[in-house]
C-alpha cells in the first residue's frame, strides 16, 4: 500500500518499484492504480513517472530505452513504407 513519507511524496508498491527498476513502467502503473482504490490513470502514470525522475540512473536508463524504442519503431516504418511502395510498384508496372 502507498503510504507518505517525510516529504509527503507516496512511496510506490514495492511491486511497483521492482517493474519500473526493470523499465516496465506500464506494468508499474498497473500495480499503483490496483494499490490505490479511486486512482486514475493519471495520477499512477504522474506517481510511477514521479518516482523514475528523482532516480538520475534510472531516468537515464529510461531515456535511453525510449530512445531505443523510438528508433525501432522508425525502422518498422520505413520497412513498412518501403515494402508498400515497392507493392504499388509492382502492381502498377510489374504485370
Amino acid at each position: 500500500m502507498m503510504t507518505p513519507d517525510r516529504d509527503d511524496v507516496p512511496v510506490l508498491p514495492a511491486a511497483a518499484i521492482v517493474a519500473v527498476n526493470q523499465g516496465r513502467m506500464i506494468e508499474a502503473i498497473k500495480i499503483v492504480r490496483e494499490s490505490v482504490p479511486g486512482l486514475d490513470l493519471k495520477e499512477a502514470r504522474d506517481l510511477v513517472e514521479g518516482y523514475a525522475g528523482r532516480d538520475p540512473v534510472l531516468k537515464a536508463q529510461l531515456a535511453q530505452r525510449r530512445a531505443e524504442a523510438r528508433r525501432k519503431l522508425i525502422k518498422a516504418v520505413l520497412i513498412i513504407d518501403l515494402l508498400l511502395a515497392a507493392g504499388i510498384l509492382w502492381y502498377f508496372f510489374g504485370r
